[in-house]
């Protein structure tokens, strides 16, 4: 006799969220590229019923079972109980915006179906973790094993997300890729590391996945951050220098504070990764009475952030490159992809740019020492 379990890559219960003003009960993503459905009446009836299940197709009334095979066509039910997508709980949204809690669940179904490791970094945990006042954030960070990024981003353009024009891809020092959301309006940032961590990125990201913890977005569990080690993630994030973009880092003493509200777990962490050194004035400040290690020195990743001229900053990333990235970098400094450059004029508002005139600035800012 066939049977029938619940499946989704998220779904969420709208009927005690307080800021439901429709007649839509449960909030699902499918496990088909689409973006988010909404339940009520009879359909929102069975598939709850279909979470308590297996739910035998006997069962079932007669507009019942041939609503369950609509239901599996759309990818929200399936005959199979041990299916990876199952659904086995329906909560209400903690997060303040239902679709980005849907994103979470996304990414972690995706991220799980293609075997890659993930942690969602950052945005509504911090606030969670008392690390950061603000609840909502416009985008989604993820942190990815290194050796597993391209794959996990070319599995989300069927969800309808696509790589920015970005001048440094395929190279290693890029420590993220932006992925543009298209109609679900949320930015997806996948990071392969952090700058600031002197270790190897695949140990750093190893030793962030041993201090992380299970949290469920939209019935789907994701790996995030333990509050000492998203402590020092967000340090190195709200301390790290853009000189060359004028951009004003956060001071050591801001820091403090949620580093010492983490305790000194936090300078483990620090410690593991090897990013003591770059937040060796803001840990003193936390933890003046410790005994602060710094056996490493403060990596190449984060100072050619520190340089104000662009010339300096290439040099430093050239040399720290492996050889096999030094060719692709040295083409890409000198003679950026066109829709790069385009962006970039874009962005700088100039309504009718120039990809000729255009070569020829970015040319000239490479000489500014």
């Amino acid at each position: 006799m066939t049977s029938w379990v619940a499946t989704a890559y998220g779904a969420l219960d709208l009927r005690g969220w307080h800021e439901n003003q429709s007649d839509v009960e449960v909030m699902l993503l499918a496990t088909l590229p689409s973006e988010p459905i909404g339940l009520a009446g009879m359909p929102a009836g069975l598939w709850r019923k279909l979470i308590e299940g297996p739910v035998q197709e006997g069962d079932l009334q007669e507009d019942e079972r041939a609503l369950v095979h609509e239901f599996e066509a759309a990818g929200i039910a399936s005959r199979n109980a041990a299916h990876p997508a199952r659904i086995l709980e329906l909560n209400v949204p903690w997060l303040s915006s239902p679709v980005h809690e849907m994103v979470y669940a996304l990414v972690g179904s995706v991220a799980r179906d293609h075997g890659v490791d993930v942690v969602a970094i950052k945005g509504p945990m911090l606030h969670r973790q008392g690390l950061r006042a603000r609840e909502h954030s416009g985008d989604v960070d993820v942190w990815v094993d290194p050796r597993s990024m391209e794959a996990l981003c070319d599995a989300f353009e069927s969800w309808g997300w696509n790589g920015q024009a970005d001048q440094w891809s395929g190279l290693s020092f890029n420590h993220s890729v932006a992925l543009e959301p298209g109609a679900w309006g949320c930015e997806l940032d996948v990071h392969r590391h952090v700058p600031g961590c002197a270790e190897a990125d695949s140990v750093v990201f190893a030793k962030v996945m041993q201090s992380s913890e299970k949290t469920m977005f939209a019935g789907v569990s994701m790996l995030t951050p333990e509050l000492a080690a998203h402590a020092v993630i967000l340090a190195l994030h709200d301390l790290r220098p853009e000189a060359r973009h004028g951009k004003t880092s956060a001071e050591a003493e801001e820091h403090a504070e949620k580093l010492r509200l983490a305790g000194e777990r936090a300078l483990e962490f620090a410690h593991g990764v090897k990013a003591s050194a770059v937040l060796e004035p803001t840990l003193r400040l936390a933890f003046p009475a410790a005994r602060l290690r710094v056996d490493h020195e403060i990596p190449m990743n984060w100072k050619w952030r520190e340089s104000k001229g662009w010339w300096r900053a290439y040099w430093m990333i050239f040399t720290s490159l492996p050889p096999e990235e030094r060719l692709l970098f040295l083409r890409r400094a000198v003679w950026p992809q066109a829709e790069v450059l385009a962006a970039s004029e874009i962005r700088a508002g100039r309504s009718m740019p120039s990809l000729v005139a255009a070569r020829f600035r970015r040319i000239g800012k490479l000489f500014r020492w």
